[in-house]
C-alpha cells in the first residue's frame, strides 16, 4: 500500500520537516507500531535520493510544484513527481521543445491536441520513474519510454497539478489530502 499525502507547501519550514512531520501519520495509517526504532533521521544517496538513515523497512519519495507537497510513503522503493500546469501563452510550444529534448519518440508521438496536459503527465511519470530508481534526473530521459512502465505508474490530477508514483508490484495507493482540509 503506499500512502501519498498532499498539503501546502507553507505548512512545512522545508522538506525533510514534512516527511518527519507525516511519518508519524503514515505509521499510523499502515499499522506500523512507532517505538524508538522508528527513526526520523534523512539522509540522501550520492545522486540526492532520500532515505531514513537508520530504518529501511519505510521508504518515502517527496516532490512539490506551486504551492502543493507530496510525500508517499510505502513499505517497498517508491518514485513520486508533481508539477503545476503552467497557464502561459506559449506553453504548448515550450512544452513541444522540452518533449524534443527529453523524451523518447514514442512519448513524443503520444503529445496530441492536449500538448500541455500530456506533456505533463509523461513528464511526471519519467520523473517518478528515475526517483524510484535512483538515478536521479541525471538520466537520459530519451532513453526509457513510460509507456513501458504502466504496471508501475499510478497518475492523478490534483489542483491542477499532474502526479506520478513510481513502485514496483502497483498495488492500491490511498491519497490523503491534508491540502483541502477544514481547520476547525
Amino acid at each position: 500500500m503506499v500512502y501519498l499525502f498532499l498539503a501546502k507547501k507553507a505548512d512545512f519550514p522545508t522538506t525533510d520537516d514534512a516527511v518527519r512531520s507525516l511519518l508519524p501519520e503514515y505509521c499510523r495509517l499502515a499499522s506500523i507500531a512507532q517505538n524508538s526504532e522508528i527513526s526520523c533521521s534523512i539522509a540522501r544517496t550520492e545522486r540526492g535520493k532520500p532515505y531514513f538513515a537508520d530504518n529501511h523497512s519505510i521508504r518515502f519519495s517527496v516532490s512539490h510544484s506551486g504551492d502543493v507537497f507530496a510525500c508517499a510513503f510505502s513499505d517497498t522503493e517508491i518514485g513520486i513527481d508533481i508539477q503545476e500546469y503552467k497557464n502561459r501563452p506559449d506553453e504548448e510550444e515550450r512544452c513541444r521543445k522540452i518533449a524534443n529534448r527529453f523524451f523518447h519518440p514514442d512519448e513524443i508521438d503520444a503529445l496530441d491536441a492536449n500538448t500541455v496536459s500530456a506533456f505533463y503527465n509523461i513528464w511526471t511519470a519519467k520523473e517518478a520513474y528515475v526517483k524510484f530508481t535512483g538515478q536521479g534526473i541525471d538520466g537520459d530521459f530519451s532513453e526509457f519510454c513510460i509507456f513501458d512502465l504502466d504496471e508501475y505508474l499510478f497518475q492523478t490530477e490534483f489542483e491542477r497539478c499532474s502526479l506520478s508514483v513510481c513502485t514496483p508490484d502497483f498495488c492500491e495507493v490511498e491519497i490523503i489530502d491534508l491540502y483541502n482540509r477544514r481547520e476547525k
